[in-house]
């Protein structure tokens, strides 16, 4: 048996060497090189590096720019990504069903994906130009320097965008998971007396848990990752109102050559993230339902 176990063991390691070598080297390793160089003052350019300690970071946090894109990439993080979900929500149940209109419904929703972030970025651009743009065909020019020119209607005309780009997957999420609650627990609840809020609040709820868990891992990372429509539409314009964290650090590397910088500003974001996934962990880690048991 020992001997039976000793093989075993070793069939399992051999198989994860290769995903954790994997792992090591498209992770861990750039990790630890990241958190290297934002010890330095490093153009890109040249081999010279000259070290300078916590330097960047403390220029980082003395920066405008810093603390808007940090601010915007929480805002859509805590404010946008809870409305995208419950959205999503709302229209899946809407959704639901083999009627016609359900299954047109899921495909209209789908349209979105169905193209690249940059096309999307580049639809939405169009459609708020404030000379030609869809939205002033329609009588809703907006300010005089137009929805993304506007300092006081960039973030939320950005906003919008991000909801349309991202709602279609998450609402075909949350429709998935709704089709795999069988039929007979809806039933059984209706039998007792509990329709509408109530038998979403009890039945729904707790049976859609492990996607909503999914659901909210996933537009945590999507919104802290926020790049494409951002280069796109605005390029962090006007005044840095629709900066994140992700396309600061790219603008400190291609137009501003400060490597060590913009790795500081990698390591404050693998931070961010991992304190938002230990956060994620502590409210998904056990179904309240289950708790109640």
């Amino acid at each position: 048996m020992a001997g039976q176990d000793i093989r075993k063991t070793g069939f399992v390691l051999t198989c994860l060497v290769p995903g954790l070598t994997l792992y090591l080297w498209l992770v861990v390793v750039p990790f630890i090189k990241t958190l290297e160089l934002s010890g330095y003052r490093f153009s890109g350019v040249s081999t010279k590096r000259t070290w300078v300690g916590f330097e960047n970071f403390a220029d980082l946090g003395n920066r405008e720019e810093f603390w808007w894109a940090v601010r915007n990439s929480f805002t859509i993080l805590l404010v946008v990504a809870p409305i995208l979900l419950l959205m999503a929500m709302g229209l899946a149940h809407l959704a639901q069903g083999d009627s016609k209109g359900a299954k047109l419904m899921r495909t209209i929703y789908l349209f979105p994906n169905l193209i690249s972030l940059v096309a999307a970025a580049l639809i939405w651009r169009a459609a708020y130009n404030p000379s030609v743009g869809l939205l002033r065909g329609i009588g809703l020019a907006g300010p005089e320097n137009g929805w993304l020119g506007d300092v006081g209607t960039a973030f939320g005309a950005f906003a919008v965008a991000f909801v349309w780009v991202s709602l279609g997957f998450y609402t075909m999420l949350y429709c998935a998971g709704l089709a795999g609650i069988p039929g007979e627990v809806h039933e059984a609840c209706e039998l007792e007396g509990a329709k509408g809020w109530r038998k979403y609040w009890l039945v729904t709820r707790p049976l859609m848990w492990p996607v909503r868990r999914v659901a909210s891992v996933h537009v945590t990372i999507a919104s802290l990752g926020v790049f494409a429509l951002v280069n796109v539409m605005t390029e962090g314009a006007p005044s840095n109102r629709t900066e994140t964290m992700l396309h600061s650090l790219y603008r400190m590397m291609t137009t501003g050559g400060e490597f060590g910088k913009a790795a500081a500003m990698g390591v404050v974001m693998m931070v961010v993230t991992a304190l938002a996934s230990i956060a994620l962990w502590g409210v998904f880690r056990r179904n309240p339902v289950e708790g109640q048991r």
